[in-house]
């Protein structure tokens, strides 16, 4: 039992249902908030399965894994913990990341095709990327915070970055972006790999621009 709520019987299909009765929410109200149509809503009601899961648990105002797969917490079947999404970040590519700042919206409609849920409190320009590569993972066995390929990061390039933060910078005067930790040496700023293989995943000295502070970091779900 679940906060007085079986769910081990349950199918996507049953959680949709569920949230749409605590919220009051009708189909045709499902269908406007996620762009869905309604005969797209029809059908998941039935079993049939989606894509658009972000966009769903963003309209029932639930964890996105739950929602499809019920794990994780949903602050619907449990009353004493809640959790509080404080946002919807546009999950968009590197490239955009590098254009980020030269007039580029990324919140225009379009720019970005998906959106990823934050708890972190950030400013309206944060953006989310996925990690890419292995430079920022620690090796097995070693104890400390890691990013493996696939991970999200959350991006706010109003927060100020210091020695020891994580950051997506511009480096060697193009839109090339890369996801490092922000450190000194001799005075002089640098970018530091957590993945101790310098002869792959070097420390980059050359002139860099920090683009914004990771805030936060997840797998799409809380």
């Amino acid at each position: 039992m679940w906060g007085g709520h079986n769910i081990g019987y349950m199918e996507m299909k049953d959680r949709i249902a569920q949230r749409m009765s605590d919220l009051e929410m009708t189909q045709d109200e499902l269908s406007q908030k996620t762009k869905l149509s309604q005969v797209m809503i029809h059908k998941l009601l039935k079993g049939s399965k989606t894509k658009k899961i972000l966009s769903l648990a963003k309209a029932l105002q639930c964890d996105p894994d739950w929602l499809e797969s019920g794990e994780g917490d949903n602050s619907s079947l449990n009353n004493t913990t809640k959790i509080k999404i404080t946002g919807w970040i546009p999950l968009i590519s590197y490239v955009q990341a590098g254009e980020w700042g030269e007039a580029i919206d990324i919140y225009e409609p379009g720019f970005s095709e998906k959106v990823s849920p934050t708890t972190v409190p950030h400013s309206n320009k944060t953006f989310a990327l996925q990690v890419e590569g292995d430079s920022m993972t620690l090796p097995s066995g070693v104890q400390g915070r890691s990013f493996p390929p696939g991970m999200i990061i959350y991006i706010d390039p109003e927060r100020e970055s210091m020695p020891g933060d994580y950051v997506v910078a511009k480096h060697n005067g193009n839109s090339r972006v890369t996801f490092k930790r922000l450190m000194i040496e001799e005075g002089r700023p640098i970018l530091v790999p957590l993945n101790p293989d310098r002869g792959t995943h070097p420390v980059i000295r050359d002139e860099f621009e920090v683009i914004g502070r990771v805030i936060d970091a997840s797998w799409g779900g809380f």
